[in-house]
């Protein structure tokens, strides 16, 4: 180790996994430092996969955080499917910062025994893990689609909020039924990530749903980007029949 920390470029170079790791340890390393140790992890590749994955259980949150954000960069690279359990494992760490680059993690490697705990991370008391859980599950796919349409019933809005981002970004027919419905929801936002998932989707039997919507919130003339969301979800529509 140099007199200034880690040599992260020097150990990089010589695929120094176990130097690596350890260096993630080092407790007066820079945030930047940590970045280019996780970046440097990932560029390696497989064989810092299993070394990773025991560092998910390290006491130090930061070299969890870091170890799982490793994960994920390596998993643009190939989907290592040793990884899921463990890091499914991490979307109940006590730390947000872990449970966040956890989900952001699987959300890359798409593997469907993820979607059920990243599912409840949709209820994580944090926004930042419910951001990235229903990021993950958008990039999962298919698979989500049946337990995101059931969670547009869920009593916490923030729950519904991302279940329809969700469901939009999919763009699965199946959830078009549902998100009619959402177009009532008590919840302002909801009703708004409805339209645009509606929109995103392209299913004219929203058209009729979508206009009487319109026209309520015009009526309330308390929400607008609700009623923009609304009209502009129409276009969308229209646009695809034409």
């Amino acid at each position: 180790m140099g007199k200034f920390g880690p040599n992260v470029k020097k150990m990089k170079a010589k695929r120094d996994v176990e130097g690596l790791i350890e260096a993630l340890k080092v407790k007066d390393s820079a945030d930047r430092r940590i970045f280019a140790i996780a970046e440097a992890l990932g560029e390696i590749g497989e064989p810092a996969v299993e070394p990773l994955i025991e560092a998910l259980k390290d006491k130090n949150s930061g070299v969890r955080s870091s170890a799982a954000e490793a994960l994920c960069r390596i998993s643009w690279k190939i989907k290592d499917k040793r990884a899921v359990e463990p890091l499914m494992e991490a979307l109940k760490d006590k730390v947000s910062d872990v449970r966040s680059s956890a989900a952001d993690a699987l959300g890359v490697i798409k593997d469907a025994r993820a979607v059920e705990p990243l599912m409840e991370a949709l209820k994580d008391k944090v926004s930042d893990v419910r951001s990235s859980a229903a990021t993950a599950l958008r990039e999962i796919g298919e698979p989500a689609v049946e337990p995101l349409i059931e969670d547009l019933k869920d009593k916490r809005s923030y729950v519904r909020r991302n279940a329809a981002d969700a469901l939009g970004k999919i763009g699965d027919r199946r959830a078009v039924e549902r998100l009619i419905e959402a177009l009532k929801d008590k919840d302002s936002y909801v009703r708004r990530n409805a339209a645009h998932a509606l929109g995103d989707i392209g299913d004219k039997r929203a058209v009729e749903p979508l206009t009487e919507a319109v026209i309520f919130e015009a009526t309330l003339n308390k929400y607008y980007y609700v009623q923009a969301s609304e009209e502009t979800a129409l276009k969308k529509i229209k646009a695809k029949k034409s």
